[in-house]
């Protein structure tokens, strides 16, 4: 027996519409075909759930994670390049 597409389900996939903007991202997100996503998705749709912000945090200096590396765990030998890879992560993560 198919499964129905509850009020439920139209709102779970125009939420997740909102966030990848892709009927198959939907899909993946909810478990529904592309073809059904399709159908329910609202074009002037108004979110209702309210939206979560992203979490800000800093990242700390390589020298400082080298460093508390060195004194709170047996990775205390952190290479030139170790440290040269850290700064590139960093530099990525800040982008």
């Amino acid at each position: 027996m198919a499964k129905r597409v509850t009020e439920k389900d139209i709102i779970d996939m125009n939420e997740a519409y909102l966030i990848c903007k892709s009927y198959s991202g939907v899909a993946a997100a909810t478990g529904w075909s592309v073809s059904t996503v399709r159908k329910y998705i609202i074009s002037d749709y108004n979110p209702q759930k309210k939206q979560v912000s992203t979490r800000q945090f800093t990242i700390a200096p390589v020298e400082e994670t080298a460093e508390y590396l060195s004194t709170h765990s047996n990775l205390s030998n952190v290479t030139p390049e170790e440290k040269a890879a850290l700064r590139k992560l960093q530099k990525r993560m800040l982008v």
